[in-house]
């Protein structure tokens, strides 16, 4: 099962609650930790780990202070390394393909550079995909950072792309008409995803 969070303060991001058949959660980008602490106590959750999809400020917000609480461990890609504060925790480094474990769940890391070069997705039991900054419903992260590379996004894009119809997409930030989409539904509303060559990819992402 996957929460998501809507979290006040920041840009229209999302936080998630990724749990298992038990009560223990995943926490992913966390941002106000106060709200997440409150729907935890409401629901009766208890938190088992940190997963970031990337290091940008707003998708790290909550991770020092998470980490400190409940001693949490943190998983990310290893090109994150220096750029956040994890509050003197440990910080586990996923490559593409590595499969974590919560609960019954298997939590798969994809490796989707692009948008920052330590960007990851997690395919949730082959059913449901957090895409960070990568995938947004009816858009695609920026690629004009200094770790962007844009010709990188557009390989992590075709790559979801491929992906079965019926995922559910779960995005970084509320960005498109609706919180929550599908493949299936991005691959004919999404301008990125409907874009057939690089070339077309790159006059349009750069352009905006």
């Amino acid at each position: 099962m996957i929460k998501q969070i809507a979290i006040k303060g920041y840009d229209d991001n999302f936080s998630y609650f990724v749990k298992g058949n038990g009560n223990e959660v995943a926490i992913v980008d966390p941002g106000d930790v106060e709200m997440l602490e409150e729907i935890m106590a409401e629901e009766g959750l208890t938190p088992a780990m940190i997963l970031l999809t990337h290091s940008h400020h707003d998708h790290v917000g909550g991770v020092s202070e998470l980490v400190e609480k409940y001693g949490l461990p943190v998983y990310a890609h290893a090109n994150t390394e220096g750029r956040i504060n994890i509050g003197g925790g440990e910080l586990l480094y996923l490559k593409d393909g590595d499969i974590i474990e919560l609960d019954g769940l298997q939590i798969k890391a994809l490796y989707t550079p692009g948008h920052i070069d330590d960007a990851l997705c997690y395919l949730v039991d082959e059913k449901e995909l957090l895409t960070g900054d990568t995938l947004f419903v009816e858009g695609c992260g920026r690629a004009d950072f200094p770790e962007s590379d844009v010709r990188e996004l557009w390989k992590s894009l075709c790559r979801i792309k491929a992906l079965n119809d019926e995922i559910l997409i779960y995005p970084g930030h509320d960005y498109g008409s609706k919180p929550v989409s599908t493949i299936g539904w991005e691959k004919k509303h999404n301008k990125y995803l409907c874009c057939e060559n690089f070339e077309e990819f790159m006059g349009m992402r750069m352009s905006t």
